[in-house]
Formats: C-alpha cells, structure tokens, sequence
C-alpha cells in the first residue's frame, strides 16, 4: 500500500518535521534539492556524452522556486553550465528562497529575466530545463509571465524532442497537486522528481498525463511526521497479496465459495457468460447461473463449469429465485438483466429477501437509482451485517447521485463516499481512475491498475464475476473491492500486453485473471 497526498497534508507533515521533531526546513531544501541533482546525473550517465551539459532553471518566488535555487547551484558544483530565471513577483518571495538566492549569489550564480531568455536564447542552447516554478501550492489558473514560461518551456520540448529533457521539482507548473486538474496549462514533463509522498496530481487525470517518469525520493520527511494523522487515500502499486482469501488445503468446492450470478435476460447473453467466468477464474468454487431461458445454451457451451437456473418470461420468478439464493453463500445481480420486464422483480427480490453478501451492477444500478422503493431497500441491506458492493462507472454513478457527469468526475474523491454513507455500501466508481469508498471507511482507494483497452462491452461484466467470487470470504468489503478493482486492471493490462489495447476484449481479460491470481 503507497499514500497519495494533497498539499494540505504535505505541507503538514513538512511543518510537523520541523516544529515538533526539529528538522530545519534548510536541511529538507537542500536534501530534496540533492535529489533532483541526482537524478539528473542519472539522465547524463545514461547519455553516455562526455561533454558539459547547459541546465535552464525556472525558479519561482515560494518554496519551489527555493528547491530551484538550490538545485542551480548544486548542478553548477558538479560542473554543469547553469542559467537561473527567477519568474515571479521579488517582493513576494518566501524567506527560504531569498536565503537561497544569497546563497547562489555568493557562489557566483546570476539570475537573468525570462524577457531577455526568451527573446535572445534559442532552444538549442539548452540541453536540460529545470521547472521549479509553481510546487504543489497552485489553485487557480496561470496567467503572466508564469504562462509564458510555460508554454516557452514545452516549446522547446516541441522544437528539441527527445534532445532536451525537462524536469518538474515536486509537480509540474500548472498541475493542482489536489485533484490533477490544469490550471489553463502546464508544463509537459520527461521527469517529474517529488519527495517523499506521491501527490493527488501525480495520479489522476489529466495531470498525470504530464507527469513523465514519476520519481519518489526520500527528502527527510518520515511516516513519523504523520503524527497519527495518516493521509487519506492509497493505491497499490503491486498485487496486494495479503488481502487474496487463503485457500485451505482441505476445502472442497462447497467451501471455497458458492457464487449466484443473476444476470442476464433473453436479450442478452454475454454478460452472465463474461460474469459466471471471471468468477471462477477468480477462485469461486461453485458458480450458478440464474438467468432467462433463451441464454441456457449459451452457458452450457461457453461456462461448462457452471450450474444453470433459468425462469421464463411469462412466470413468476420470487419462488424460484429463493431457492438458487438458499443454495448460495454470496451473489451478484445485474448484468444484463434490464430495467423493464424481470429485471425489477429479481433486484426487489434479492434486496428484500437476500441475508448474504451481495454485488449490484448495470442494470441493477440503474433501477436502484430510478425507483424509490428500490433505493431505500439497497439503503436498508448491510444494517444485519451483510455486505453490500455497487459497482457503477461514470455514468451510472451520475445517475445514482442524480448529477451531471462532468460534476461527477471533478468530484470523484469526493461523491463517491457520500453515496457509500447514504446506502451504508461501498461504491466502486469506475473511471480512468476507480474511486473505492466505504462507509465504514475514512480512507479511499484510488486503483492505479488498469487502461484504456478496457473500455470495451463487458468489462464490467468481468469485475462483477471477480467481486462475486471475494465477497463470501473473510475479506472485508472494502478490502474485497479493492483487491477487485486492481486485479481487474491488472488482468486488463495483461490483456493489452498480449492482444493490444485497440484489439483486446473482455473475454481476454478473463483468460488473464488467471496469469495474475498465480
């Protein structure tokens, strides 16, 4: 488990080393600015050039801009030929840059105006742009002198490609640290250097887009500077083994899971068939499948594994559809099973008479989210204890909460908790960056796994099948769907390794969830 952080809390844990564990906020500067030179040294020996480098440093006025400054005059020691640009506002410039511009004065390192840069300078001059312009402090859109550094900068990266390397210090200028949004525009990085914590920015879109190769260094600021207060959200960076349930060596396939999928209608097909698989990819034991009569063929040629119920159009399904939960020890309902016709009647029938664990998706979402008495049953599910998952993307997630997209999405660290605390659930809102929030939670989840290949018919079908067949163990909910969630993105990143991200199915990512369960 790796935190993300926003500005507000790094710049507590930055406050919280200096005044309660006495680390001088010089000393942060200066070991967060030897990072920095390091890692351009590393870009140098990986250039296999004996020759002197020429660095051009945007250097701000805040505490950036001091990293900037020093970085300058550390490059400048090890022999590079350095130019220092101060953009800004002097008179607004924080103490510990000030100190620092004394310090690379008495070095003899000379500052000089963008103005004078920009008109007399040509892109070739420069080997290596620094950005220190701007840090993790940003929040509203980039306007001046800060702008046209800016887009000067990317106009030598456009005009020298891969000749020219630019390196962000923290985040590149323009990127909110909070949320990745950017601030009219920002600076388009081969490298972003940050210390300590990743930052909200780093990951979500479309900031992360201008990241480049993200680098994590440690500039002196420990899990001790938390001081009890941990961030709030986290991502894996690898299989979270310790979260997949233990599969004891005497079980049987009673034991390790029998899984109900109620999905499907006699227009649809494909998605109990994508469901039942990932879920017995996923380690389920048993899985049955409750769905219209038409898909009966389907499922016995496609997923001959699985168990089969069906219900015809005409008939009353309550009576029969109890029985299939009886035999179960977890469920999910949804995929495919419309929002007309039976579709209502099996999610009313579920949500008033199911005591196990539960997965709700597609359609089953769209009905909570139109019908009242629905809502107020799924609100009801989890007070005896059960666990209750709903798995909307975007769009259906808007629907739940009764917003537009577009507000759904800027708000997507935000939203997704306020609807886990008003159904007492957890919601696995999908979207280039899936949201895991819970009720019982303060943390939030924010899945790195995953990429646009899967943004393809049944996708979702899959993670469904994936969270059936976790739900019935020991597993929290929240833990279950976050160990979903990245296993899916994994098993989709495999996919697109094998089949291309243009061309890969979600039948392709089933085949991998095997690849990456072992």
């Amino acid at each position: 488990m790796k935190y993300a952080v926003t500005s507000d809390e790094m710049k507590r844990y930055d406050r919280n080393t200096s005044e309660r564990f006495g680390v001088k906020p010089e000393i942060l500067m200066e070991r967060a600015s030897l990072c920095v030179a390091d890692e351009i040294e590393k870009y140098i020996t990986s250039k296999n050039a004996d020759r002197k480098y020429t660095v051009l440093v945007f250097a701000g006025v805040g505490n950036n801009g001091g990293d900037g400054i020093c970085t300058a005059r550390l490059l400048k020691q090890r022999g590079f030929r350095v130019k220092l640009v101060i953009v800004g506002d002097m008179t607004k410039c924080s103490e510990l840059c000030l100190q620092q511009l004394k310090i690379a004065g008495n070095y003899g390192i000379n500052t000089d105006t963008f103005s004078n840069i920009r008109d007399n300078k040509s892109p070739a001059e420069w080997d290596i742009i620094v950005d220190a312009m701007f840090g993790i402090g940003i929040s509203r859109n980039v306007t001046g002198n800060y702008a046209e550094a800016i887009e000067y900068i990317n106009a030598c990266k456009k005009e020298r490609r891969d000749d020219i390397f630019v390196v962000a210090i923290d985040i590149p200028s323009g990127i909110s640290a909070d949320d990745g949004r950017i601030c009219s525009l920002c600076v388009k990085a081969d490298e972003t250097v940050t210390f300590n914590c990743v930052k909200l920015g780093h990951i979500l879109y479309p900031g992360c887009e201008h990241v480049g190769e993200l680098v994590v260094c440690d500039a002196g600021i420990t899990k001790e500077s938390f001081c009890g207060n941990n961030p709030r959200y986290f991502y894996y960076d690898e299989k979270p083994t310790a979260l997949l349930p233990e599969r004891k060596k005497n079980s049987n396939k009673g034991t390790n899971g029998k899984i109900l999928i109620i999905a499907g209608s006699k227009e649809v097909s494909g998605a109990c068939a994508l469901s039942a698989g990932a879920c017995l990819k996923s380690g389920a034991g048993m899985v049955k499948v409750f769905t219209a009569s038409e898909n009966a063929e389907v499922i016995k040629t496609v997923i001959p594994e699985a168990l089969i119920d069906t219900y015809e159009d005409y008939e009353p399904v309550a009576e029969k559809l109890e029985q299939a939960m009886n035999w179960s020890t977890a469920a999910v309902i949804g995929p495919g099973i419309g929002t007309y016709g039976k579709g209502a009647e099996l999610l009313k029938t579920v949500l008033s008479r199911y005591d196990k664990n539960l997965v709700v998706d597609a359609d089953g979402l769209n009905l909570i989210a139109s019908d009242k008495e629905l809502r107020n049953l799924a609100g009801d599910y989890c007070r005896n204890g059960k666990k209750l998952i709903l798995t909307p993307h975007l769009a259906e997630f808007a629907r739940l909460i009764d917003k537009d997209i577009k507000e759904c999405k800027r708000n997507i660290l935000v939203y997704p908790k306020e609807l886990a605390n008003e159904l007492h659930c957890t919601v696995i809102c999908k979207d280039a960056r899936t949201i895991v929030s819970d009720s019982n939670e303060k943390k939030i989840y924010i899945n790195m796994s995953g990429n646009d290949g899967m943004a393809t018919a049944g996708s979702g079908d899959v993670l469904t099948g994936v969270l059936g067949a976790f739900i019935g163990t020991g597993i929290s909910a929240f833990e279950c769907a976050c160990l979903g969630a990245y296993l899916h993105g994994a098993a989709g990143d495999m996919a697109a390794m094998h089949h291309g991200r243009l061309s890969m199915v979600a039948s392709d990512i089933v085949e991998e969830l095997e690849n990456i369960l072992n």
